[in-house]
């Protein structure tokens, strides 16, 4: 009959119909993402300095937490700072007195000069104990709690809390690199706090980038502070031979 071969005709169509998933292409999954709070920068803002600005080619402002970004470059500025002092000193012949592996009989004197001839040159003691003291400074773990007064009761922040000698943990409710106690300097004046803060994250990316070129013109043979040769009036040795 017509409805018999109508069945007959539609069954077919029904089963590639049925079949036309198996040969898609599976659905994309996408992960959940997490939202994250962009911290906007503006003109004037600590950090936001000319002739930049707000620089941001990657576009990093509307996707990331920057006060992570922000507490980070701080934190690696003022590394950067003290390892560029450190290589002048080391340049101009600066040496602590004394031993730095007594075992080992390696003096401060000894040192070499070249910043991955040090590295290597200081013992795997020296390596563990600078590690323990970042991380102390890190965690605010070297502060320790007062000990109970007279009437049994703790006392106030003082000592090592209260001084942040060997720092204080980065907390939500301080500002991005205040992990110091009451011995730093705070500015009540909003323009020399401004100042101040500007300063010390401009000298920050400067010493970054000074001591990634120190460390470059090591690595191609040269001297850390004077790939040219220096100031003796010498012809200077060549970088690429």
């Amino acid at each position: 009959s017509s409805s018999a071969s109508g069945d007959r005709c539609l069954a077919p169509m029904l089963s590639i119909h049925s079949a036309v998933p198996a040969f898609s292409a599976p659905t994309v999954v996408r992960a959940p993402t997490r939202a994250v709070g962009a911290t906007m920068f503006n003109e004037g803002d600590i950090g936001v300095t000319p002739p930049l600005g707000v620089w941001d080619p990657l576009g990093l402002i509307e996707k990331r937490d920057m006060r992570r970004y922000e507490i980070m470059e701080i934190k690696h500025g003022r590394s950067a700072m003290l390892g560029f002092v450190h290589i002048l000193a080391i340049h101009a012949g600066v040496r602590l007195p004394g031993y730095l592996s007594q075992a080992a009989g390696l003096k401060f004197a000894d040192m070499p000069v070249g910043c991955f001839a040090s590295l290597e040159a200081t013992p795997t003691a020296g390596w563990l104990q600078i590690m323990i003291v970042t991380a102390m400074a890190e965690t605010g773990a070297g502060n320790v709690p007062d000990l109970p007064g007279p009437s049994g009761l703790a006392g106030g922040p003082t000592g090592l809390v209260k001084a942040g000698l060997l720092g204080q943990p980065q907390t939500a409710d301080k500002a991005p690199g205040d992990i110091g106690g009451e011995i730093w300097q705070r500015y009540a004046d909003p323009e020399e706090r401004a100042f101040k803060l500007n300063a010390e994250r401009n000298n920050g990316r400067a010493a970054m980038l000074g001591v990634t070129g120190c460390l470059i013109h090591e690595l191609l043979g040269v001297d850390a502070l004077y790939p040219t040769g220096g100031l003796g009036g010498a012809a200077p040795p060549p970088i690429f031979s």
